[in-house]
C-alpha cells in the first residue's frame, strides 16, 4: 500500500507504480514483502531492500534458490526499478510508462537512494492508538504539500 494513502488516507496517481515496485522486489526475492523479516531490525522486505541498497549489497535481494541461473544485469536492473517505484514521494515514482522503457533497457535507470529513515521512527513504527495530537500540524503540512502530485481523497474513512 502506497506511503500516501496508509498514513492520510489520500491516494495519488501514482499509488499504482508504487505497489509496482514492492511486487517487483518480492519477485525478485521469493519473499513475502510483509511477512519477510530477515531480524528484529527490519519491518518488511522494502525495508531491508534500503539498507541493501545503502551498503551496496542489491544483488542479495535475489532470490537464492536461482543460485546463478540468471542474468545479473537484469536483476540489478529490475531491483533499480523497483526501487525506484517505491519511492515514499509519488512525485519521485516514475510513470508505468517509463518503468517498461527501463526494464526493456531502452531508457538508462536513474538510481535514487531512499534514505530508510524517511519512514522515521514517528512514522514507521508509530502506535495508531497514539494521541494524534502528538504530530504537529505544521510537520504534516509540509510532508503533503511538498510537490505539485494532485492528491484524490479516499473514499474510505478512517476509524
Amino acid at each position: 500500500m502506497a506511503p500516501e494513502y496508509a498514513l492520510w488516507g489520500y491516494l495519488s496517481d501514482k499509488a499504482d507504480v508504487y505497489s509496482f515496485g514492492v511486487v517487483a522486489l518480492e519477485l525478485l526475492s521469493g519473499k513475502n514483502n510483509i511477512k519477510y523479516r530477515p531480524n528484529e531490525n527490519f519491518v518488511c522486505l522494502l525495508d531491508w531492500a534500503l539498507v541493501l541498497q545503502q551498503k551496496g549489497n542489491l544483488m542479495e535481494l535475489v532470490d537464492r534458490k536461482l543460485g546463478s541461473e540468471f542474468n545479473k544485469e537484469e536483476a540489478m536492473r529490475m531491483i533499480k526499478v523497483a526501487l525506484l517505484c517505491a519511492n515514499p514521494s509519488p512525485a519521485l515514482r516514475p510513470t508505468m510508462s517509463a518503468v517498461v522503457s527501463m526494464l526493456e533497457g531502452q531508457t538508462l535507470v536513474h538510481e535514487v537512494k531512499i534514505n530508510p529513515s524517511i519512514y522515521g521512527d514517528e512514522m514507521r513504527f508509530r502506535d495508531f492508538t497514539e494521541d494524534p495530537d502528538t504530530t504537529t500540524e505544521e510537520s504534516t503540512q509540509s510532508l503533503l504539500y511538498s510537490s505539485d502530485t494532485k492528491w484524490t481523497a479516499s473514499t474510505s474513512s478512517s476509524a
